[in-house]
This record gives C-alpha cells, structure tokens and sequence, in this order.
C-alpha cells in the first residue's frame, strides 16, 4: 500500500483550494449562526469540608471521637459525596426549585421524573478534591437559579443528615430508657435485699472490721449482744459482700447508661453542623457556555479534516478499485 508524502497531501489541498475555502466558509458562517443560537449557561460553585465530630458535644464520649474545629478525612467525605448524590436529595432540590417547570418537563408525562434526574444529573457537577472537600458546581441558563441550587445542595446536607441521625437516635433512646427501666429495677431489687440483711444487724467488710474490734474488747451482758451480731455477720457477711458487689456494679452500668441516654438525646435534639462552608456559592457575571469561538473553531477543523479525507478517498479510489478487480 502506498503511503501518501506531505508533499503529495500539500498538492491534493492546493488542487482543491477553491473547494476547501467554499466549505471553510460555509462551515465558518453555520457554525457562527449555531453558536449564536446556542442556549447560554451560568456556572456557580460552592466549596465545602466535612466535619470530623459529627454530633454534640455533651459528655467525654463525643470529645474523643474529635474536635468540633477537625476537618473530615478521606471517610467523611466519601459518606458526604453519598448523601449529596442520594435521590432523597436530588428530589428536595426538584420539589424545591420546580425543576419540572424550570426545565420544561411535563410532570404528567410517565418518565417526567427520569428526564427532570437526568436532566439535574447533566446540570451538576458534585466531587471529592484531593484535599477532601467536596465542590459543587451547577450550571443553569439562570445564573441566580444555579447559585441558589448549589448553596440549597450544601445545605441539604445538615437536613439529611439530621434526619437520619434524629431517626436513629430516637430508636437509640427508646432502647436506652427500656434498658435503664430495668437496671433501675434491678439495682431496687439489690437495694431491698441489702436493706433487710441491714435491718438484721448484718455490716459491710469493713464495718465488720469495727465490730470484731468491738467485741473484743467488750465484756459481760455487752460482749453477749455483740456475740450474737458477730455469728450474724459470719453467717451472712458473705451474702451481703457479694449483694454489695453487685450493687455497686449495677450503679456504673446505670450510670453509663444515663451517659449515653443524654447524648443520644442531643444528637436526636438537636441539628448539628455537619460542614464548613469554605465559598458560598454566588451568581456568575460572564456565561461559562457556550464559548462561541470555541464552537467556530473546532466546526472548522473537523470539517477540514472530513473534507480533506474524502478527498483523499476519491483520488485513491480508482487504483484500489483497480486493485480489487484484478
């Protein structure tokens, strides 16, 4: 096969330069007339970081999970970049901005809402840096509509978060108080079964101590009494140790439970910031599409180089014709 020299391919273009120069016009002036019709889109962007402690503070439990002041490592923001992208999200915004109307879409037609999706996919931009923040960029015909979008998209993120979080949380809770019910009823039982080995005379271990000072020191009628109260102790000094131990067992757990009670409690209460807002996003001044001369620009080249090839296809087509029959 033959391959076609710059001279030769130099030549072809000078023998067709007339041709050429028509279709570089006439590319030249459709082109400019369908970059001048084209729709113009605005770009706005909001920057924000995900936080690191993603609940209230209240007890020490919160403060070792982070800092309120900690940006959001690799995690936080890839879970950010989920809700963002959700379509729970995606349809607040639609319900919101009436997107339907705002694009056009016949909200009775059977698809209408996988036109509106796809048209909002097309028109924002959401993505991880690889500084971990997250950009969210919306393109709209409105520069005000595309800036009041993105700032609605960060946003959204707090309320869903909440949501999920209030949802969760009040389960939680209503776990906690069932189990704090019966601890608390258990550590009763405990307290019972302490209060009438007490009103029997019986001691802690180290009450007990005193006592056996006590009746050794003690003589007649008085060492008699504390005789009696020492063979009590021996006998049930034992159980109430062990009742105490439990007792006292049980009043950490309650106490841990009451912990985690309250700050379950506020996270379900209360709507905690889950970013920091770096740039809010604010209506753009110039159009960021289309650039017209962009558009003229790559028209023609591309139908240079068609016309170019098709030229070259005619003037070799004869001899690989000729080629084909022999």
């Amino acid at each position: 096969m033959e391959v076609l020299s710059f001279n030769e391919l130099i030549k072809l273009i000078w023998k067709n330069f007339r041709l050429l120069f028509v279709i570089g016009l006439l590319t030249l002036i459709g082109s400019a007339c369908i970059s001048l019709i084209l729709p113009v889109y605005y770009k706005s962007t909001t920057t924000i970081f995900p936080v690191k402690l993603a609940q209230v503070p209240v007890n020490e439990t919160a403060f070792r999970r982070g800092n309120i002041s900690d940006f959001g490592e690799t995690g936080e923001a890839e879970q950010a970049l989920e809700v963002l992208n959700s379509t729970s999200l995606m349809e607040r915004v639609v319900n919101k901005f009436d997107l339907y109307s705002h694009y056009k879409i016949k909200q009775t037609d059977p698809a209408a809402k996988f036109f509106v999706f796809k048209t909002y996919e097309g028109n924002v931009d959401i993505k991880r840096t690889k500084f971990n923040s997250i950009q969210i960029t919306v393109k709209d015909k409105d520069p005000i509509m595309a800036a009041n979008m993105a700032n609605a998209i960060a946003s959204y993120l707090d309320t869903l978060k909440y949501e999920m979080v209030h949802l969760r949380a009040n389960e939680l809770v209503n776990n906690l108080e069932l189990q704090h019910t019966k601890q608390q009823e258990l550590i009763d039982s405990l307290k019972i079964t302490m209060d009438q080995l007490t009103n029997k005379g019986i001691m802690s271990q180290f009450q007990r101590g005193y006592l056996l000072e006590a009746y050794a020191q003690a003589v007649g009628a008085e060492r008699n009494q504390l005789r009696i109260l020492v063979d009590s102790n021996i006998k049930y000094g034992e159980e109430f140790d062990k009742v105490e131990r439990i007792y006292d067992r049980e009043i950490e757990n309650i106490l841990l439970i009451n912990k985690y009670l309250v700050q379950t409690k506020a996270d379900g209460a209360i709507q905690f910031s889950q970013k920091f807002v770096v740039d809010a996003a604010e209506p753009a001044e110039r159009k960021s599409y289309p650039v017209r001369w962009l558009v003229v620009l790559v028209s023609l080249i591309s139908s240079m180089c068609i016309s170019i090839g098709l030229l070259l296809i005619r003037q070799s087509w004869p001899e690989y014709k000729k080629n084909l029959e022999s």
